[in-house]
């Protein structure tokens, strides 16, 4: 099948698309460094028109403030395909994105801004981010023994004088608590197999929780603090947990971990 013609630039936003899986105009802009929001708006346009992303957006009072968000359409997952991710597993995720809630969608474009929060820092120079998305976790081989883990994110964190790693992953307050237990419990019994070590020959990473709340986070510490001591106390495991808020508000390298 002949897809429709489609500039490099909008080729640009498909990739983009396919690294975050759901992102807002203003997030699709700042990642392209684009100046004019008109100019993104035809190319999103054009775009939803020839199937190639959805759209969703409101035309309520109060929710048509909010920029349109993007995520892939049929056209997409076809060229998707066309560069050679057929069997690709979190492709094959993309075909029920229409039927994702609106708490999974947030959950990736606060992905998202942290990822912009990470480029903005770097460009500074004295400290430099190298991210990898659910997307790139799923497709890279180096990352394969992860698969059950399904981390949202995994970063670089690296200045003059260190690099470190760090996995992050969001708990959520729709999960039953049993879910969020288990899920930290994952990360843990993930620290005993060496898995991390072996396969990327670099420490174990810093755990990154991060809540939805402030009662989840309350409750996700005070569980974590049992595990551990299940555990025997690791010594080299380290996880800290934080709100989403607190990330929005003041960033993800501020001292807000506990």
């Amino acid at each position: 099948m002949t897809l429709p013609k489609i500039t490099n630039k909008q080729t640009e936003i498909l990739t983009l698309i396919y690294q975050f899986r759901f992102l807002n105009r203003t997030q699709i802009q700042q990642l392209l460094k684009h100046k004019d929001p008109k100019t993104i708006n035809t190319w999103l346009k054009d775009l939803n028109e020839k199937q190639y992303l959805s759209r969703i957006y409101s035309n309520t009072i109060g929710a048509n403030t909010k920029p349109a968000i993007y995520y892939a359409a049929i056209n997409a997952i076809r060229y998707y395909k066309s560069l050679g991710q057929d069997n690709n597993i979190y492709l094959k995720k993309l075909y029920r994105d229409n039927e994702r809630s609106q708490s999974f969608i947030d959950e990736q474009i606060f992905i998202a801004d942290i990822c912009l929060n990470f480029l903005e820092i770097s460009a500074k120079g004295e400290i430099n981010y190298t991210f990898e998305t659910a997307a790139g976790v799923t497709s890279n081989p180096l990352y394969s023994f992860m698969e059950d883990l399904s981390p949202q994110l995994i970063f670089t964190k690296k200045t003059k004088s260190e690099s470190k790693q760090y996995i992050l992953v969001q708990l959520d307050s729709i999960s039953p608590k049993y879910m969020t237990k288990k899920k930290m419990k994952n990360y843990i019994e993930f620290f005993f197999t060496n898995e991390w070590e072996e396969n990327t020959g670099k420490p174990f990473p810093t755990i990154l929780f991060t809540c939805q709340t402030m009662t989840l986070m309350i409750y996700a510490k005070r569980t974590m603090k049992g595990l551990l001591n299940d555990y025997q106390e690791p010594e080299d495991f380290e996880a800290w947990f934080s709100t989403n808020d607190k990330i929005r508000e003041q960033g993800i390298s501020a001292e807000i971990w506990e």
